[in-house]
């Protein structure tokens, strides 16, 4: 009979928290500003160098994947060979086909 009781405020209790957290402010979505808030060049400024940063850092990496393509090229003649194209260097570790996965 205890058990029962016990049993039945906690679900009692996890259901009245269920019902307030639903009922609450943290289910609805914010609302739109009354007025459109306009970007100040300031703001703009920063977008247009964070941009520039990301461009530059793109750049940067296909410019190693060319250096690298070129280092393998060389390596292997003017043509380069799949079967040690796709074997990695020493020290450098081949991306894993199954992502997420621990090695077991």
């Amino acid at each position: 009979m205890a058990k029962r009781k016990r049993l039945l405020s906690a679900g009692l209790a996890a259901f009245g928290i269920a019902g307030f957290m639903m009922a609450s402010q943290w289910g609805h979505a914010a609302e739109q500003p009354a007025y459109p808030v306009p970007a100040t060049p300031e703001m703009m400024q920063l977008l247009r160098d964070e941009h520039d940063l990301v461009a530059e850092m793109m750049r940067g990496q296909l410019a190693a994947e060319r250096e690298r393509y070129k280092e393998q090229r060389t390596a292997t003649g003017t043509t380069p060979n799949i079967a040690t194209a796709s074997t990695p260097r020493q020290g450098v570790r081949a991306p894993s086909s199954a992502r997420g996965r621990r090695d077991s």
